[in-house]
């Protein structure tokens, strides 16, 4: 038995949902599968936010990028009327003089973007729950702030449904069918139905190389902790109108204000440990990582320290060696592609992504440059 299609997206997330929408804003036939619902809580883009900035230190690429996916976002908010992108602005807090988060300063002001650079006095006047003693000086820019993830893939599904594409949700492809000449022939699922596409993108997160493991892809998947607390007191100044997002790079942690049920959200951006791909529906965080979020807070907003009411997420990322992502066709499979390792920061740039791999799936130039995103850099098994 088989089911015949024109494009074929594997992946129910932030990439393989936009990909479905600018697909079928192109006017081709598009079927995304996914395993689970869309979207789904398992999946990377399944939490309810995502933290969109311009900051990159040197690395002016992904400034350029995020500025490219900016008009986009705001776009969408227009169609949905609502604030998927809800720019409360992103505050970095430096620990050294001249670090990361003086590039990124640098990049901005050559770009003429909108920037603060804010001493101890103007964090204390501006944030005064930030402990200043802790930080030399702060970052604020206020084109970034939060991405409403979840309800970001749930919008785009809808208007690209409402475009011509078709969904089909607890479709789990378990086989990859190629064949020399052709590149890949169809997909078998895990009932032995056969799915059969003149295209296809596999955009699978952190299932890619178990989806695609006949091509070696070069993706290890980490488990990332985080954790929700309601504040102990002063909720108020921490509402998305008074408090940014806020990170701190040499910390490794990064967090949003109240967002959801009087809840804020906070999390350790470095790699976790390896995971293998599945379900991550634990929410009891280790000891050990609430430690560090408690260590984190009295460091820098000491007055968040004793929290009790909190509860615990996990999400993974799936990385690429040089945290770059790839985008780009599959090795002797002219109708395959692949957009994958987005090594925890590729959300913010969903919308751009989708149209990129769009683009490639039609056969046009993508407004994207993607010399840094082959496959081919990396040495496959």
């Amino acid at each position: 038995m088989s089911d015949k299609h024109g494009v074929i997206v594997v992946g129910g997330g932030i990439m393989g949902v936009s990909a479905a929408y600018w697909l079928a804003q192109k006017g081709q036939a598009v079927t995304l599968l996914d395993q689970y619902d869309i979207p789904n809580q398992w999946a990377a883009s399944g939490d309810h936010l995502r933290v969109f900035r311009l900051t990159y230190g040197k690395d002016a690429f992904y400034t350029d990028m995020a500025l490219k996916t900016l008009p986009l976002w705001l776009d969408l908010n227009t169609q949905t009327g609502e604030k998927i992108l809800q720019q409360n602005g992103v505050l970095e807090l430096a620990t050294v003089s001249h670090g990361y988060e003086e590039h990124s300063l640098n990049v901005l002001k050559e770009l003429k973007l909108p920037v603060q650079r804010l001493e101890k006095n103007d964090l204390k006047r501006h944030y005064p729950m930030i402990n200043s003693r802790a930080v030399k000086w702060g970052l604020f820019h206020k084109d970034g702030g939060m991405l409403w993830a979840s309800k970001a893939v749930t919008h785009l599904a809808s208007l690209a449904q409402r475009k011509g594409a078709k969904f089909r949700s607890r479709v789990k492809i378990t086989q990859v069918l190629r064949d020399k000449k052709e590149g890949i022939r169809g997909l078998k699922d895990e009932h032995g139905r056969l799915h059969v596409g003149e295209s296809y993108l596999f955009a699978g997160g952190m299932w890619t190389p178990e989806l695609l493991k006949s091509y070696g892809i070069p993706i290890k998947v980490t488990r990332q902790y985080q954790l929700y607390l309601r504040p102990p007191a002063n909720r108020g100044r921490y509402r998305p109108e008074h408090f940014p997002v806020f990170a701190s790079l040499a910390a490794g942690f990064y967090g949003f204000p109240l967002h959801l049920h009087g809840f804020m959200k906070i999390g350790d951006h470095r790699k976790g440990p390896i995971a293998k791909p599945g379900k991550g529906g634990e929410t009891e965080l280790p000891q050990a990582f609430e430690k560090k979020c408690r260590a984190f807070l009295k460091r820098f907003i000491p007055e968040l320290t004793n929290f009790t009411e909190y509860e615990g997420h996990v999400c993974h990322y799936d990385n690429t060696k040089d945290d770059d992502f790839i985008l780009d066709r599959l090795p002797d499979a002219p109708n395959g592609f692949i957009a994958a390792g987005f090594s925890g920061h590729g959300f913010k740039f969903g919308p751009l992504i989708g149209k990129t791999m769009a683009d490639l799936v039609v056969g046009g130039k993508p407004e994207l440059n993607l010399h840094r995103f082959r496959l081919g850099r990396f040495k496959r098994r």
